[in-house]
């Protein structure tokens, strides 16, 4: 028993005690000097007419209690008339003991119930003799005083029955009392006419009272059919209650109690269980006794087979002793499977054993309750999947963090409570190089801890998240000032400095970043994100670590936004075109090859310098079908020129990006195929800062060109950073002096000891040198005089468009060959 269990038994035992007192009070009281009636009749000859009454009752059930009515007010009515009050409430107590001990009755029920016949017997002696008066029983004043007495009496019965209910319960059934009220009312003035009749034929002609028991049988079985009809009622009031209540609540574990509390109360059972069984899910055993739930491991014991295969059960007796005395069993199916098994078990003795109409309740009850369940799990499904898909709109699935969105959600509650609020947009270095070195599986890897590092600066929620890509967005509180939100902005970047270590890699991750304060750079959400991006960017074209917007920054990243939209649009359609600048044989002045440079006219910004889209190409994933593109353009004008020029070469430039694809080779071998050209025909020039981004794959992708028969060019030599250790590694056929050393050779004696020690350097390890830049008479000189192979520059030919390259070839120069 539990503690709230023990307080409700207390409180009834106190009632109970305080009734027993009562009697004793009125016993003691205004009844200790009433003098017994004359007549013979002895107090021990009501005991068996109040036993019978006792075992021929109606039940009014309320939960799992009842309220009875029996034909008590009969006896009682002779009492009131031929006993004195001790003998009335001693017949009344031992022949109602005896009654209620034939009904199994025990314990504090069966002490309540005495207590209370006690009193209410003692009452009506008193209420009778007050109202009688001293008149005859059958006069007019003693027959309405027997009719109050029995009326106020029962009343006062019901309502201490009432208040044992509801300290047993906890609440009580308004219907059933009223009903029982009721019909008890009707029944007790009914038994107190049929009372009267036996004092008047008792002191008229007692031989008469046989013909009062066919009276007797007859309101037996009409209280019986009643009973009957009224417990039918009872069970569809309670089914529709049922309904009703289920239909309200959406939670399965709500439901799931609320079936097991209905159904164990109207059915009146010690405990109710839910059996989930495993084919709907894990499984679960959900187990009401004494208003506790329990949670158990899924056991279905062997006498509910029938009711798992689907069909009901009513067990009587309790065939072997593992299962209850008696239970009910129903199956509860979805769309023509079981899934759960609703069971009720040990009813009171008081009310019977289950019947066949339990039964068929309990399937009623199952069918409304796998409706209800059904539906429950299905809303709890919805409301599950409608968190997830909530969920997912505002996080990024493969690191956890809040999105975009998110993240503006976050950023505008900020800039509401406060304006000391700045935006960190980061972007991490070299990261495709990082999915296309090791595959995508390292790169989710590196996303995620940078993710987590990031976080670990999180200051609210939503305040770190991953805007797409290798982008991500930091939401700073409680900046002081433009120095705070930049020194905060450089320990967020410095914390990402280490190196991400794992499976025997160490990767060295470095990010760029953009900053943009409030108010100062905007009070919005979406124009601080937009800043900070926009600082970004401007942090990755002037390779440096952190950029702080500023107007400047704006016009430049408006600028790159419109320009990368057309540039997708012009690859598309194949609008770029290819110029070609001519390379001449110092030695002879004649044409050796040329140079492919790509060009872009814009239709609103003009031409748009190869330094401005090459590394939006890159950025978007444009690189590969643009150098495609420059690729089939300039071989073929290659194999144009190759008929009445021996011996010509095109250059083309290779970005870094395309450096260290795995699938360069094939494409620039598809490429010479589709020109029907031979690979010595092809020069790619690179560039050192290109090489140094990856030297590893650089050389596997450049072995893979040189086995083509394509040769390799240096672009830019000595701006880059590469040691000249690694130059040896590279197989490369030339190098290109830079045009910033080559434009001062004339001048400058610094440039003309770099550019005469390139040529050097250039022929000791048998490469070809070409000088690019040159725009006067005296550079051209004194590069043929150091040797220099080849030249490129204004002085020779601004680049042209194919058709006045080949005019500017056909007006008389002809080339050596190589």
């Amino acid at each position: 028993m539990t503690g709230h269990d023990r307080q409700r038994s207390q409180a009834i035992g106190a009632f109970s005690a305080a009734l027993v007192v009562a009697a004793a009070l009125l016993l003691a009281g205004p009844l200790r000097h009433l003098p017994a009636p004359p007549g013979g009749l002895s107090w021990w000859m009501l005991i068996p007419a109040f036993t019978a009454a006792e075992l021929v009752v109606v039940h009014f059930q309320a939960r799992r209690e009842s309220l009875s009515v029996s034909f008590a007010e009969i006896p009682l009515v002779v009492g009131l008339v031929f006993l004195g009050p001790v003998g009335l409430v001693g017949a009344r107590v031992v022949g109602s003991a005896l009654g209620l001990l034939h009904r199994r009755q025990a314990g504090l029920k069966l002490f309540f119930n005495l207590s209370m016949f006690a009193f209410e017997a003692s009452l009506a002696c008193t209420l009778y003799h007050l109202l009688r008066g001293g008149a005859d029983s059958v006069s007019l004043r003693g027959l309405v005083a027997a009719f109050v007495t029995v009326a106020v009496t029962d009343l006062v019965a019901a309502s201490a029955l009432t208040t044992v209910i509801w300290l047993k319960v906890g609440e009580f059934d308004e219907g059933v009392l009223a009903e029982a009220v009721t019909t008890g009312l009707v029944a007790a003035l009914t038994n107190t006419s049929v009372g009267l009749l036996v004092v008047i034929l008792v002191e008229s002609h007692p031989v008469a009272l046989v013909l009062l028991i066919p009276v007797v049988a007859t309101l037996a079985l009409a209280y019986r059919g009643y009973s009957t009809l009224s417990r039918a009622h009872a069970h569809l009031e309670a089914l529709y209650r049922f309904t009703r209540q289920v239909q309200r609540e959406e939670g399965t574990d709500f439901v799931a109690e609320i079936v097991l509390r209905q159904a164990r109360d109207v059915l009146s059972a010690h405990t109710a269980e839910l059996i989930v069984l495993p084919i709907a899910g894990d499984g679960l055993h959900l187990h009401l006794i004494d208003d506790e739930m329990h949670h158990r491991p899924v056991d279905v014991a062997a006498w509910l087979a029938p009711a798992r295969a689907g069909r009901p059960v009513l067990r009587r007796g309790g065939g072997d002793a593992a299962g209850p005395r008696d239970a009910l069993a129903a199956p509860l199916e979805v769309d023509g499977v079981v899934v759960a098994l609703l069971v009720v078990q040990d009813r009171p003795h008081h009310l019977g054993p289950f019947t066949a109409d339990d039964l068929q309740l309990l399937e009623s009850l199952a069918n409304h309750a796998a409706v209800a369940l059904h539906k429950s799990r299905l809303v709890g499904q919805l409301r599950t999947d409608a968190a997830t898909q909530e969920h997912a709109s505002l996080h990024d699935a493969l690191t956890g963090l809040p999105n975009r969105r998110h993240a503006l959600l976050a950023l505008t509650a900020e800039l509401a409570a406060s304006m000391n609020t700045a935006v960190l947009v980061l972007d991490l270095d070299g990261f495709t190089e990082v999915n296309e070195a090791f595959g995508y599986a390292v790169g989710d890897r590196v996303l995620r801890e940078t993710g987590r590092r990031l976080a670990l600066h999180a200051t609210g929620p939503g305040h770190v998240a991953r805007l797409g890509n290798d982008e991500f967005v930091i939401v700073l509180r409680d900046v002081a000032d433009a120095d705070d939100a930049v020194r905060r902005a450089e320990e967020i970047l410095g914390s990402l400095s280490a190196p991400v270590t794992f499976d025997g890699l160490s990767l060295d991750v470095r990010g760029c970043a953009g900053l943009a304060a409030a108010p100062a750079h905007g009070a919005d959400a979406e124009l601080l994100l937009q800043r900070a991006d926009a600082a970004m960017y401007a942090a990755k074209r002037d390779r440096v670590t952190l950029r702080v917007w500023d107007p400047v920054t704006e016009g430049a990243s408006a600028r790159r936004l419109v320009l990368l939209g057309h540039l997708r649009e012009a690859v598309a359609a194949r609008q770029l075109t290819v110029h070609y600048q001519p390379k001449v044989a110092l030695g002879s002045g004649q044409v050796v090859g040329a140079e492919a440079l790509a060009r872009w006219e814009h239709p609103d910004h003009g031409r748009v310098c190869p330094d401005e889209f090459i590394p939006l190409a890159e950025h978007a994933g444009l690189i590969v079908p643009l150098t495609d593109q420059v690729l089939a353009a300039a071989l073929a004008q290659c194999a144009l020129w190759r008929v009445s020029v021996p011996g010509f070469t095109m250059a083309v430039n290779l970005s870094a990006r395309s450096l260290v694809d795995p699938d360069l080779p094939a494409q620039v071998g598809a490429a010479l195929d589709r020109a029907a050209l031979p690979g010595a025909a092809l020069m790619l020039e690179i560039t050192e800062t290109a090489i140094m981004t990856d030297l590893d794959r650089a050389l596997v992708v450049l072995r893979g060109i040189e086995a083509l028969g394509v040769r390799l060019s240096i672009d830019d030599f000595g701006t880059g950073q590469s040691s000249l250790a690694y130059l040896k590694l590279l197989p490369v056929h030339e190098v290109k002096v830079d045009r910033s050393f080559v434009h001062g050779a004339a001048a400058d004696a610094h440039d003309a000891t770099i550019v005469r020690s390139v040529i050097n350097l250039g022929h000791a390890l048998g490469l070809s040198v070409v000088a690019e830049g040159i725009e006067e008479d005296e550079q051209h000189r004194l590069l043929a005089l150091w040797g220099c192979d080849m030249a490129q520059g204004y002085l020779i030919s601004r680049p042209l468009p194919a058709a006045e390259f080949s005019a500017w070839l056909a007006r008389g120069l002809r080339p050596t060959g190589v």
